[in-house]
């Protein structure tokens, strides 16, 4: 059976990939016919395992408008309009930002490149035009390993959420500017202040921990008076979160370590209170060569109802 990966909700409708195609389904049905052909993948990325041991595939496909898409594949992100290829952005480092690591608007994305940065080179928020096919750098920083995740926030449209890593000193929260183009650090110098994505409720931010090593939470920070506060323990380094139609919040953990760790999505409706969802095992493939068992939440989420996700490296 080919694994399908499920992409985004976008206007009634399911996008998923797989293989080197974009599929795509009514809510309502489960028939999915073809949307889009990707010319730089083969009949090769229609096997899972390969695209695990090469890092290679469709990572991430956003629906930015009615006729405009936008794939990440390896070391490329590719725009569509009407089903043609108009422009491609080169990934210069890494294979590809993080799933959280690309904000999109009308005319342009906003991102940063994700990879393993020994040297702990400057590291650049870019902002790429792809109408005119412009790119530029927004802000860069000097004193971190890499960035985990770009969001636009939901309380400020003009405000980006941005996460750091990965030692203490380069854990952060931020808050950038898009108008002035101010970078405000929220927090960190702590692993408390890793985390890959943010969930906003009210005045709070809500995360959980991406240590690898010790003991993971789901925190909560008070914008208002700045306290931390642990809500939960959890079973292994949380990756991406999510917000349904309804307002209910989930969490996912990640395997890293299969002796340590464990998948699970948590839900919560009120914030303060987190219940396990769903459970899932780590597939027999080794982590450092086929990936970490994780579990994928969509995009456009919050315009849904009913939670869907995907899962790579993990089995029910």
């Amino acid at each position: 059976m080919l694994a399908i990966k499920k992409q985004m909700y976008f206007e009634g409708k399911i996008y998923s990939s797989v293989g080197n195609r974009i599929l795509v389904n009514k809510i309502d049905e489960k028939k999915k016919n073809t949307y889009l052909k990707i010319k730089e993948l083969s009949i090769l990325n229609y096997s899972q395992l390969y695209n695990r041991l090469f890092r290679h595939g469709i990572h991430s496909f956003y629906k930015i408008d009615e006729s405009t898409d936008c794939i990440v594949i390896k070391r490329k992100i590719l725009f569509y309009r009407d089903g043609k290829l108009f422009n491609t952005v080169d990934i210069e480092n890494g294979s590809r930002p993080l799933r959280q690591g690309i904000v999109y608007n009308s005319d342009h994305i906003i991102y940063s490149e994700y990879y393993g940065n020994k040297e702990r080179d400057p590291i650049h928020v870019f902002k790429y035009d792809f109408i005119r096919n412009k790119k530029e750098i927004l802000y860069t920083f000097t004193d971190i390993r890499h960035i985990h995740f770009i969001q636009r926030s939901e309380r400020e449209p003009n405000v980006l959420l941005i996460g750091t890593g990965d030692l203490d000193h380069e854990c952060g929260i931020f808050k950038f500017n898009l108008k002035t183009r101010i970078m405000e650090k929220v927090g960190g110098g702590s692993q408390l202040w890793r985390a890959v994505s943010v969930l906003e409720n009210g005045n709070d931010l809500i995360w959980g921990t991406d240590d690898p090593y010790n003991q993971n939470y789901i925190v909560s920070l008070n914008l208002a008076n700045g306290k931390l506060k642990k809500l939960k323990k959890i079973a292994g380094p949380a990756y991406y979160s999510t917000t349904t139609l309804n307002g209910e919040m989930y969490l996912a953990t990640t395997v890293e370590d299969r002796r340590k760790h464990k998948a699970i999505i948590y839900s919560s409706k009120h914030s303060s209170d987190w219940f396990v969802y769903e459970k899932f095992k780590k597939d027999p493939f080794h982590t450092m060569y086929f990936g970490y068992g994780v579990i994928n939440f969509i995009y456009g989420q919050s315009n849904l109802g009913e939670l869907l996700y995907s899962i790579d490296g993990l089995c029910n």
